[in-house]
């Protein structure tokens, strides 16, 4: 049984979490998410998510996905944190309710510029294969 606040266990996790609105605000991020950026709660949450994008075509095929409620799995992009690029892998799905999209449900981890090259590689690779 799990007995731990999911509010906390949300906000605690050793893991990135953020939900985007279908129009691309940023409307929630835990402190994971914050950290490996470096941002505040005020500079990231409420903004749009093109403002932290390095890759726009990256982050256009992201939408699109979720836009037709498809999830994506191990999606490398690249990310301006605060003080430099952070590559980030993306695993993301859509909350919705009646058939409308409400926000993403994102997770993200930080990895090494050698993870993100092989990542993109495999990601272009799948695409081929479709």
């Amino acid at each position: 049984m799990f007995k731990e606040d999911p509010l906390d266990f949300i906000e605690n996790s050793n893991i990135g979490i953020h939900a985007v609105s279908p129009d691309g605000i940023i409307k929630y991020a835990n402190k994971h998410e914050l950290n490996i950026l470096g941002y505040s709660e005020e500079e990231y949450v409420g903004h749009h998510v093109s403002e932290f994008q390095f890759d726009k075509t990256c982050l256009q095929d992201m939408m699109t996905r979720l836009a037709r409620f498809e999830p994506f799995t191990n999606f490398p992009a690249m990310v301006y944190g605060k003080n430099g690029i952070k590559y980030i892998l993306y695993n993301s799905s859509v909350y919705e309710e009646h058939g409308k999209f409400i926000h993403t449900r994102c997770f993200g981890n930080e990895i090494s510029e050698q993870v993100y090259l092989a990542s993109v590689l495999e990601y272009k690779k799948s695409l081929a294969i479709r």
